[in-house]
């Protein structure tokens, strides 16, 4: 029910955001942290992302690792296996073979990772 919701699955999101990052509402005005959590939400659905804790995961990823983390192309290529539970493909994602995918997803962490697919680029 929280998943199919949105304002309900924002609101849980930034419940659990809040409790791992204390200072999040001193450093985001809560309407912009609700707009980042609701784009990251849009971000994670070509992911089919089936439970709100997974997606509650996804979104805090962008925070603990980088906010383009997603993109990284080994983690890409497990997020993108939709046809598999999204618990199944964090799960992988967790284990010691993607270790350096995880550090190098690091490198996803510009200012333009947040809000890129906003902006027309000029070729």
């Amino acid at each position: 029910m929280v998943l199919s919701t949105r304002p309900l699955l924002i609101y849980e999101i930034e419940q659990h955001l809040t409790e791992f990052r204390p200072d999040i509402l001193r450093i985001y005005p809560r309407p912009y942290l609700r707009w980042l959590i609701n784009d990251s939400i849009e971000l994670a659905q070509p992911f089919n992302i089936d439970n709100s804790y997974m997606m509650r995961l996804f979104v805090r990823l962008r925070w603990e690792i980088a906010p383009g983390f997603y993109r990284q192309a080994h983690i890409a290529s497990v997020l993108a296996q939709t046809t598999r539970p999204s618990e199944d493909r964090f799960a992988e994602l967790a284990g010691p073979a993607y270790a350096s995918a995880w550090e190098d997803a690091r490198k996803f962490n510009g200012a333009r990772e947040w809000r890129e697919h906003f902006w027309i680029l000029e070729a």
